[in-house]
């Protein structure tokens, strides 16, 4: 009788052993790829981009692009004693008082503006505006409509050294979802953007350049862009045959 229980014991743990010492099966998902006729359209990450709608925002670039000329020639000591001479770009109103600006910011750094074309340094801006069709902006929070009214000129990173760019960047982007949530912004995005690229060159060498991206009125593309001169119709002469 013991030697039976003590088969029936051993067998059971032959039995349950392996079963106890078996590990689950572990399945493998391998997910199907996801096809497509052409590239689908993704979204970029969440970047903010100023509104220029007051005469001050362009003295903003221009004190940025006087900043920018001074620290050029700070490299360049053979460059530096030459004058520089700003050259106009149009007759608009953004054309006229940016060029007024320009030499004001750079006569403020002490840096030699010349009426001249001899010896010079030749600081010249470009104006291209563009227009783009009905566009909405979605976030995870919601429906972006426009920009925030504050104006500063944001290079390719807000990074620095000791990270106060960092929680500049951020608050700006908490700022803009707040801005969104109080119906701070405008109704419609607009349709109107910018862009207006300065250039200092010397000798057909570039010494500083820089291209700026803003956000503008629809109502204020006048601002920007000249307008079509008037031409007289043409003049048809007729001549009759007789045949």
């Amino acid at each position: 009788m013991r030697t039976m229980l003590l088969g029936i014991l051993l067998g059971f743990v032959l039995l349950a052993g392996p079963g106890c010492a078996r590990q689950p099966v572990q399945m493998v998902y391998t997910p199907l790829p996801v096809l497509s006729q052409v590239p689908v359209p993704t979204a970029y990450p969440l970047k903010t981009q100023p509104k220029m709608q007051a005469v001050q925002h362009w003295e903003v670039l221009a004190d940025d692009v006087a900043l920018r000329v001074h620290e050029a020639l700070e490299r360049r000591v053979l460059e530096r004693q030459f004058p520089v001479h700003v050259a106009p770009s149009g007759t608009t109103p953004f054309a006229k008082s940016f060029h007024a600006l320009l030499i004001t910011k750079l006569v403020e750094r002490n840096i030699a503006v010349s009426s001249g074309f001899t010896n010079v340094m030749v600081l010249s801006f470009d104006i291209e505006a563009v227009r783009h069709g009905n566009r909405v902006l979605r976030t995870g929070k919601g429906i972006y409509k426009a920009l925030a009214p504050d104006v500063f000129v944001q290079r390719s990173s807000l990074l620095t050294p000791d990270g106060h760019g960092a929680l500049v960047n951020q608050a700006m982007l908490e700022a803009a979802e707040v801005n969104v949530e109080s119906g701070a912004y405008t109704h419609e995005l607009p349709r109107m953007e910018v862009l207006i690229t300065s250039s200092l060159v010397f000798e057909e060498h570039f010494l500083m350049r820089d291209s700026s991206i803003y956000y503008i009125n629809d109502a204020d593309w006048w601002h920007y862009k000249q307008h079509a001169q008037p031409s007289q119709p043409a003049t048809v002469n007729y001549q009759l045959v007789d045949r």
